[in-house]
This record gives C-alpha cells, sequence and structure tokens, in this order.
C-alpha cells in the first residue's frame, strides 16, 4: 500500500483503505470489489492535451486563425488540476499575464475591428511534479 501512497502523492506511511474515493479512482474501479490487483501498473501522473514540451526551451507551438467575427482560441487540459501560468506579449486576447488553478485553460482573440490582430502567450502548467510548456499565437483578421 506504500506503493499507492505515492502514487497518490502522500506519504508512503499515511493511512490508507483500498475502499477510498482517490484509491478507486487510481483502480479504475467506481464501486464493488477491488483488490490490489486493480492498481497493478496504475499511474496517477497528469496528462496534458495537447502535451507541452519537457522544458521552456522547447515548448510546444499551438496556433489558430480566424476571421469573419469568429474568436480565435486554443484550450489546453490536464487530466488533474494544475497551477497555470501564462504570459502575453501584446494588448490583444484574454487572458492577460497570469496565473490559476484549474484543469483547462483558454486562451482567446476576437476582434470587432476589420484590421488583423495577432496574439502571443507563453505558458506553463504543473500537476503532480511534472511542467510542460507551450507557446500560444492566435491571429484573428476581424470583420472584413
Amino acid at each position: 500500500m506504500s506503493q499507492v501512497n505515492t502514487e497518490l502523492g502522500r506519504s508512503a506511511t499515511a493511512t490508507i483503505s483500498l475502499g477510498e474515493s482517490a484509491v478507486r479512482t487510481l483502480a479504475g474501479v467506481p464501486s464493488g470489489a477491488i483488490s490490489m490487483q486493480n492498481l497493478q501498473g496504475k499511474s496517477n501522473a497528469p496528462t496534458f492535451e495537447p502535451d507541452g514540451g519537457a522544458s521552456s526551451g522547447d515548448p510546444v507551438y499551438l496556433e489558430d486563425y480566424t476571421s469573419g467575427g469568429l474568436a480565435a482560441t486554443v484550450t489546453i487540459s490536464c487530466s488533474v488540476n494544475a497551477v497555470w501560468t501564462y504570459t502575453r506579449t501584446g494588448i490583444y486576447g484574454t487572458p492577460t499575464t497570469g496565473s490559476n488553478t484549474a484543469l483547462t485553460r483558454s486562451f482567446v482573440l476576437t476582434n470587432p475591428t476589420t484590421s488583423t490582430r495577432v496574439a502571443y502567450w507563453t505558458v506553463s502548467a504543473t500537476a503532480g511534479g511534472v511542467t510542460k510548456y507551450w507557446v500560444v499565437q492566435l491571429e484573428n483578421s476581424g470583420n472584413a
């Protein structure tokens, strides 16, 4: 059970029960009988979609281009709550520079004008001791 505790981010000696919700979630057994066999090979490591780069020097580039009054949008998600940190370059797009804890982080660029607007963010997310990196570019040519 110490390995299950460690996988769940707890002290190896913490009190644990096979029937508790975190253990059942890890095992993939929401109700009924559960055994140690259900936990073999299971991982509580977070997954990101789309997956990010392993270092700030090697981010994954994400982009969206649109026009005609639509919003350019990129959304990144994590299988567990992550701490998202992002820095916007330029004056357009939401969110601005900041951080938050959530399952997803969306970047949006609207454009009510007929001029092209571009926005960039450098993004990192940390969950379960794993940090991933992205650069997001959105371009919106507006209501042409």
